[in-house]
Order: structure tokens, then sequence, then C-alpha cells
């Protein structure tokens, strides 16, 4: 059973104009913006759908929109899933949310999704192409067991360099990965992924745009083809160099 029928990514920030002025500058496009019921912004990057909220909370999750999200959180409930929040709206359930392995935060939303923007399909970052949605996991096969019954479709599977999986709902690309908690590869938080094959190009000519790495990681020869990048509010993106 699939969580909706459109996602967008979700994510809290603390001063709109500040986030908003960053992913603009990182190439995304905006569709739409409101004050109501508190400021947002909705951006693309011809891929996916994301929002900026200014409502309070600081977090980075995913939002699935259906004309039947309350039969489907009954269905889910049903199958023993545990929403840690429910909202209703004018007397019936209107939204509700669960917490995945990682951390992730995954919300249903009573919304028809005919309405929602739809993306282009064709990248128009400047970060590349998105790959996935990366997610630190504590066991790759119990997570991919989970979003297997969220109609997630397992594309490919590896144990190199540790327990790592790509999946997909044909909406939303999820990277899973048991990097461990202290290890070499190990990183905090829901990451947007991109790849490209001038990434050295991309990242050399962000930063001459003022834009600052969190971490940088150069070849033999110096260069620079892959890189971590934080949002106003902490949220996480990779660049790497490659192609899907």
């Amino acid at each position: 059973m699939k969580l909706g029928k459109a996602v967008q990514i979700n994510i809290g920030v603390s001063d709109l104009e500040k986030s908003l002025a960053f992913y603009m500058q990182l190439g995304f496009q905006q569709i739409d913006e409101s004050t109501e019921p508190f400021p947002w912004a909705r951006l693309t990057d011809g891929q996916n759908l994301v929002l900026l909220n200014q409502d309070g909370n600081i977090y980075i999750g995913l939002v699935y929109f259906s004309k039947d999200a309350a039969r489907r959180i009954t269905r889910l409930e049903g199958k023993g899933f545990e929403f840690v929040q429910r909202r209703e709206q004018d007397g019936q359930l209107f939204m509700a949310i669960f917490v995945g392995p990682g951390g992730l935060v995954v919300g249903l939303i009573n919304h028809d999704p005919a309405e929602m923007p739809e993306p282009s399909g064709l990248p128009k970052s400047r970060c590349g192409t998105f790959g996935e949605f990366a997610i630190s996991v504590d066991d790759f096969q119990s997570a991919a067991e989970f979003w297997g019954e969220l109609g997630f479709t397992n594309l490919h599977e590896s144990h190199d360099p540790y327990p790592w999986g790509i999946l997909s709902d044909e909406m939303m690309v999820l990277g899973l990965h048991q990097t461990g908690e202290n290890g070499e590869f190990a990183f905090s938080g829901p990451a947007i992924t991109y790849f490209a094959r001038d990434m050295a190009d991309r990242i050399a000519g962000l930063k001459q745009d003022g834009i600052t790495f969190a971490n940088e990681m150069p070849d033999e020869n110096g260069l620079v083809n892959n890189a971590t990048l934080r949002g106003p509010d902490g949220e996480l993106f990779f660049l790497f160099e490659g192609e899907i």
C-alpha cells in the first residue's frame, strides 16, 4: 500500500526569507507562497517539490497527499503502524504523522493530489540531478522491510562499503544507509542527494557565489568532486560526482 498520490519534502525553517534566498541561490525555482496559516513557500528543483515552513518547528521530512488519506491511515494502523500525531479538520481526520527508521518524519494529508504542482521531471537546480533522499538507519534489512510494506520497491542493494540500498515508490527515492554511528561514512539527518558528471564545476561555481560547504572531499589532485552542504537550519545536502 502506497502512502499517497503525490509527495513533497517539507522543511521547517526559522527565517523563511533567509531560507528562501539560500534555495534560490542553489537554483531552486519558487512556485507559490502564503502567510496562512504561517509563512511558507513552495519550491522545486525540477524533480521534487520542497515546502519551506516557518511554523515554529525545525525539521525535514516527507508529506504525502491523497483524497483518501483517512482510509490509508486506518489501514496502516490495522497493520500495526503507529502514528505519533493526528489532526482533524471540519470533524474529519485531516492529517497523521509517523516516524520511520532513522527518525524520518512522514505525514499523510487529506488533500487532492491533482491540486499539487507537478515538477517537470528535469533537473533545474545548480546541484545536479536528484538521486535520493538519504537516511541513516540502524539496520538496513529491517528498514527495507518497513518501507516495502509502504509500497517501496528495492531498486539496488549493496554491502560495500556498508549495507545500503535504494528504494522507490515511483514518487520518492529513498537511500537507506547502515553506516554506523561513528563510522567513516556516518551522517546525521536525512540528506537531499544530487549527482552530476560536472560536479566539481558546480561546487566551484557555488563557492564562487558565496556558498560555504560543510565538508569538501578533494581527490588525489585536490579537485573537489564531492561535498556536503548545510542549509540555514542544518538541513543536509550531498553533492556527488556521478550519474543516475
